[in-house]
C-alpha cells in the first residue's frame, strides 16, 4: 500500500456506512475500476469491519485515524489507517489523472 506513484488511479471518498445506497453505488464502480483509491472517513469506516473483502485486490484502502478510534473500529481487513489522512487524500485529488468520486 505504501507505493503512492502518480500512475492512474481513481480516488474514492466515502463517508456513509456499509448498506446505504450511495455506500452500495461506490463499491459498484470501484469493482469496475482498473486501480483505485479509497478513502474511508466519517461513518465510512465501518467498512473496514467486513471481513468478505468486498475491496478488489487493485483497491488501496485508507482511513482516517481520528475517526477509527472514535467509532472503536478494528479493522478487520487490509487497509492503512493514518493520521495523514487529508494530507494523503488532497495530494492524491491534486497530482492524479483519475477521476474522483465521493459518497
Amino acid at each position: 500500500m505504501g507505493d503512492r506513484s502518480t500512475e492512474t488511479a481513481d480516488v474514492y471518498l466515502l463517508t456513509k456506512p456499509p448498506g446505504s445506497e450511495r455506500s452500495e453505488l461506490c463499491m459498484k464502480l470501484l469493482a469496475r475500476s482498473q486501480r483505485s483509491k479509497l478513502y474511508l472517513v466519517g461513518d465510512g469506516v465501518y467498512h473496514l469491519l467486513d471481513e468478505g473483502g468486498v475491496f478488489p485486490p487493485s483497491c488501496e484502502v485508507r482511513a482516517c485515524k481520528e475517526d477509527v478510534a472514535a467509532r472503536g473500529v478494528v479493522a478487520r481487513i487490509r487497509a492503512e489507517v493514518t493520521e495523514e489522512f487529508y494530507e494523503i487524500l488532497v495530494e492524491d485529488m491534486m497530482e492524479g489523472d483519475g477521476r474522483f468520486f465521493t459518497f
